[in-house]
């Protein structure tokens, strides 16, 4: 099985600080790519981010705190 990382994207902020909010799916569960996937707070925004790819959520590695563009937040098992 083929793991797929989950990215931070660059989401063009001007906020060099950036909160993992919630992820929006369980461990084990399957997501499509388009799924509201996780939340992060920045600039006293909430956005929300998609699956990238189709899987299941196999790994959570981040559940809080500040967080940077391209880390590793999680896998998917494609």
């Amino acid at each position: 099985m083929k793991s797929i990382p989950i990215i931070l994207p660059p989401l063009g902020m001007k906020s060099e600080s950036i909160l993992f909010g919630a992820w929006l799916v369980n461990a084990g569960d399957e997501v499509r790519e388009g799924d509201e996937l996780y939340e992060v707070e920045a600039d006293k925004a909430t956005v929300v981010l998609e699956a990238a790819a189709s899987g299941v959520l196999a790994q959570i590695l981040v559940t809080g705190g500040e967080i940077h563009e391209g880390e590793v937040l999680g896998y998917l098992d494609a």
